[in-house]
């Protein structure tokens, strides 16, 4: 590097008591001006006293070995400080040389062995055995090809289920952001806080819970002295052929997927333009049509991409509300349980083959999404603007729209966690409509039927995995993000972390049974150590998007640019500038990890082995039958759900 040019520093006055020292400030092409030396001042036994002047490489080398502080000097305790210790010794890398692009490849190989190798590797297994999975799926000698139409089957209702899903939640993600965004509801905290409650339920419980609700005679429809199921487990939509239990699941579980993005876009926006559009005339749903629906199309498209792929890779609910007619995610635990791996591979990689060609285009396509808002002045926009006013002026059609609205919410979500709690009460001690004691949930939970050992060390189990897995995809997200930043391989790297999110969770369990069990590497058999691997692999993109979003709506290398200028090293300016500023954002994002972590069910079917989850013990319990004891680890998992929503809060907002 040239330099262009020195200065002294100005002395200190002596009368002050400082020393006379000035340290050489050095001016180089392109960089911050940086002092050779600085001052340390400390005060001894003879008052104020100056330290010698010492070089950048011997701060380098102090701070290296002392403990990693906050901006306030204070030592910081935990993990934040070994995770800036980590960080800061592969930033100090990344400044030398070769060792930088070193890093950097290093890194990123990681990431692709930890994060993209377990979802995507069950399409290499499947075109390496395809001679076989072909005669399997088209040529079987006794069944010919009754496996390949039970896998098209299998998918066309995954994707009738997810369109249907989706349309839905349009129908009813639009209006409610809206009313939500712009106050327009009665307790609209109460209304967005019970919209994103789903992102926290563990989708298990909350299957079991609206199994109970709306197929069991003992649900809704006893509220109202009627003992059938208000809608049976198989009955089905006509035209879309859909199952009715499962588009209910579907919708609730992803409806927030699209609220979210839409409410904080919406507040972002405020209320300026359709100030001005109302004032110039035009009725509120032609401003919400020709002004607002423009300017949240991005955020409309990535929601929508968003519930998509949540509802085709929804497993743990599906899989106890499912009748005869079941979706791709659970057809593919229902081959490998045959030990059908072959088919069980054809029909994850055509699973995700589907999800990536409908997902990706419009995650890349998302920021340039816009709709168009010139307006021309045509016979059909004259007969809109009429309808629109017309419907603007009702003064019933909004209190319509809000009970609609309103309701829709209370049968999606609060009724099946009624059921729950009133079920609860109902089977405490015996069966309510038998009087057995074997009935009820004290005999089954912690009687001679022993359920309570085997919930408590299913929890054990659970909490552990969710934290090491959290802990693991901290670390791996601060180093990726140290890597990338500032490079141009940052929206590819965001674009492929992603992918994880989108391959349905069964899928990522069974190529990761197939990458690290007998048929792969051969380096982990079904256990706690095979699950923590997988749930690596989709914790970390949640880390790693919260963290970048984070870094790039604050501005935050200015800050890292003066501590540079002042002289501090590349380790000092990540830890003490940037990781502390960042740290708000990487909690939240270990905090929606964890969460994420242990309520997921499909992908731990695959791999748990003997080593039983939570989410997926009460898939066995509802399957053996023993009702009391689902309904008791269903509330204990609503409970905590509850309480993951108010963590939330705090963390995020």
């Amino acid at each position: 590097m040239e330099e262009v040019g020195s200065a002294r520093a100005p002395s200190l006055p002596a009368e002050a008591g400082y020393p006379a020292a000035r340290p050489t400030v050095r001016f180089q092409a392109g960089q911050p001006p940086r002092a050779v030396g600085r001052w340390r001042v400390q005060r001894g036994e003879r008052g104020l006293e100056r330290d010698k002047v010492e070089s950048p490489q011997a701060a380098e080398r102090r701070s290296s070995r002392s403990p990693p502080r906050s901006l306030d000097g204070s030592e910081e305790p935990g993990s934040v400080a070994a995770v800036a210790l980590v960080s800061g010794v592969f930033a100090r890398l990344r400044e030398r040389g070769p060792l930088k692009t070193a890093y950097v490849v290093v890194v990123l190989a990681v990431t692709a062995l930890l994060v993209l190798a377990p979802p995507l590797y069950v399409v290499v297994y499947a075109l390496a055995h395809a001679e076989e999975v072909a005669k399997e799926a088209f040529l079987h000698y006794l069944l010919g090809s009754v496996y390949w139409q039970t896998i098209v089957r299998a998918l066309g209702l995954s994707l009738r289920l997810a369109l249907a899903t989706l349309a839905v939640d349009l129908v009813l993600g639009l209006p409610l952001s809206y009313l939500i965004a712009r106050r327009r509801l009665k307790g609209y905290v109460l209304v967005e806080n019970l919209a994103i409650l789903p992102l926290v339920l563990p989708t298990s419980a909350f299957g079991f819970a609206a199994l109970m609700a709306w197929s069991s005679p003992t649900g809704v429809s006893s509220l109202f002295g009627y003992r059938a199921a208000l809608i049976p487990q198989d009955a089905v939509i006509p035209v879309i052929d859909v199952p009715a239990l499962l588009l209910i699941v579907h919708v609730a579980l992803t409806l927030p997927y699209l609220v979210r993005p839409l409410v904080a876009t919406l507040e972002t926006l405020g209320e300026a333009y359709e100030l001005v559009s109302r004032s110039l005339g035009a009725s509120t749903l032609t401003t919400f049509r020709r002004i607002v629906l423009p300017l949240i199309a991005p955020s409309l498209v990535t929601g929508s991409a968003l519930a998509l792929t949540r509802s085709l890779g929804e497993t743990g609910a599906t899989l106890i509300a499912a009748g005869v007619n079941f979706p791709a995610s659970v057809a593919i635990v229902r081959l490998v349980g045959a030990l059908k791996l072959g088919l069980a591979s054809l029909l994850a990689s055509l699973l995700v083959a589907s999800t990536l060609s409908l997902v990706l285009p419009v995650e890349l396509l998302s920021k340039r999404a816009a709709l168009r808002t010139e307006v021309r002045d045509t016979r059909l926009e004259r007969i809109f603007i009429r309808v629109e006013r017309k419907l603007s002026s009702s003064a019933l059609l909004p209190k319509l729209a809000k009970a609609l609205l309103a309701s829709s919410l209370a049968v999606l979500l609060l009724a099946p966690i009624a059921v729950i709690v009133k079920m609860l009460v109902e089977y405490w001690s015996r069966d309510p409509y038998t009087g057995r004691v074997e009935g009820g949930i004290i005999y089954q939970v912690f009687g001679p039927a022993g359920y309570w050992p085997r919930i408590v060390r299913a929890a054990a189990n659970s909490f552990l995995v969710a934290s090491l897995a959290t802990l693991v995809a901290v670390y791996a997200s601060i180093l990726l993000f140290a890597a990338v930043r500032r490079t141009k391989l940052l929206p590819l790297v965001r674009a492929f972390i992603k992918i994880p999110l989108i391959v349905p969770t069964s899928a990522t369990g069974l190529s990761a049974l197939l990458l690290y069990g007998e048929s792969g590497l051969n380096l982990l058999q079904p256990g706690i150590w095979l699950t923590l691997l997988v749930h690596v692999s989709f914790t970390t993109p949640v880390v790693f998007e919260t963290l970048i979003s984070t870094y790039e709506s604050l501005e935050v290398d200015p800050l890292e640019e003066v501590a540079r200028t002042l002289g501090a090293t590349p380790y000092d300016a990540l830890e003490t500038v940037t990781l502390q500023v960042l740290r708000r954002g990487i909690v939240a994002g270990a905090v929606l990890a964890f969460l994420g972590s242990l309520g997921e069910t499909g992908a731990t079917m695959m791999v748990m082995g003997r080593d039983e989850m939570l989410t997926v013990l009460i898939v066995n319990m509802a399957e053996a039958m023993a009702i009391p004891a689902a309904l008791f680890t269903s509330a204990l998992l609503l409970l905590y759900a509850l309480a993951a929503l108010f963590l939330i809060r705090v963390f995020i907002r």
